[in-house]
């Protein structure tokens, strides 16, 4: 009897210390090479890591000792066309779950919405490309600001996007069309101490595309068109990823999948809809 209550005492005892015990989190990719935010995909190894799970956007996620850096690419034209009128989001959080009290939006809201009243270019009824690029590009030259919030040792306030002291950003798109976002946060606004590849932390960084609850910008008939194919030039490649956590590495392949292009005379069918990707893993240290 002593010794089946001593083997039950044992294996409680097993099982207590396996769940207190720290989980082990993907070591994140060191970033070798400088990376310069201006919406130019050079920089980058290619494809991009990640996908979102219907293939609307491809992304990366790396660090060095000093900056984390964020690279989100698409060909996706309905998707292309929520970012620059909507903006995309990025978030940090240390408890590596899903919070998003600390992170930037791009562009700040107050662009977004003088946009929404003065750019009223007629697009939707439009069956003309080249109003289609004249628009995107107008959209474009009008992103020049952004919002942080809940960064240690930084305001949360309005910065310009020329202003690189702390937070960089730039968006553009490449020579393949595919439109580009790139950031570059300071560890140092996030954490308030230093790192060593014995110490380093783990972190959760999400990516969510901002959504409109205009109801002018909700699907209409006939708005179910998709994507011209998969990411172009060097960006293809498989993908993974989706509104859950994202680790390991994108498998090589087809471009991305089209998710849900932009029909001329339709709505915008994912202006609404949830595009969140949350990456988990530890800070590479060297």
């Amino acid at each position: 009897m002593k010794n089946n209550y001593s083997i039950l005492i044992g294996l409680l005892s097993i099982f207590t210390l396996s769940n207190c015990s720290p989980k082990e989190y993907p070591l994140g990719n060191f970033q070798e090479t400088p990376i310069v935010a201006d919406g130019n995909s050079i920089d980058w190894n290619l494809p991009l890591r990640f996908g979102s799970e219907d293939g609307e956007l491809q992304y990366n996620i790396t660090n060095d000792n000093t900056n984390i850096y964020v690279s989100v690419a698409t060909s996706d034209q309905s998707t292309q066309m929520r970012i620059l009128r909507e903006g995309i989001s990025v978030f940090i959080d240390t408890k590596r779950k899903t919070n998003k009290s600390m992170g930037l939006s791009f562009p700040a809201n107050e662009v977004v919405e003088t946009n929404r009243n003065n750019n009223t270019i007629k697009m939707m009824g439009g069956d003309k490309r080249g109003d289609q690029v004249n628009f995107k590009k107008q959209l474009l030259m009008d992103k020049d600001i952004f919002k942080t919030f809940g960064f240690i040792n930084m305001d949360n306030r309005v910065y310009d996007v020329s202003d690189t002291i702390a937070i960089k950003l730039g968006i553009n798109y490449d020579a393949f069309g595919n439109l580009v976002f790139e950031s570059i946060i300071p560890i140092k606004h996030i954490y308030n101490k230093t790192f060593t590849a014995k110490n380093a932390p783990s972190l959760s960084v999400g990516i969510v595309l901002n959504t409109t609850n205009r109801s002018e910008n909700r699907p209409t008939a006939g708005s179910e068109g998709r994507s011209e194919g998969g990411m172009r030039g060097v960006m293809g490649g498989g993908g993974m990823g989706g509104d859950g956590m994202a680790g390991g590495s994108m498998s090589g392949g087809g471009g991305m999948r089209g998710g849900g292009g932009m029909r001329p005379g339709g709505g915008f069918n994912t202006m609404n809809k949830v595009i969140a990707n949350w990456y988990q893993c530890k800070l590479a240290f060297q």
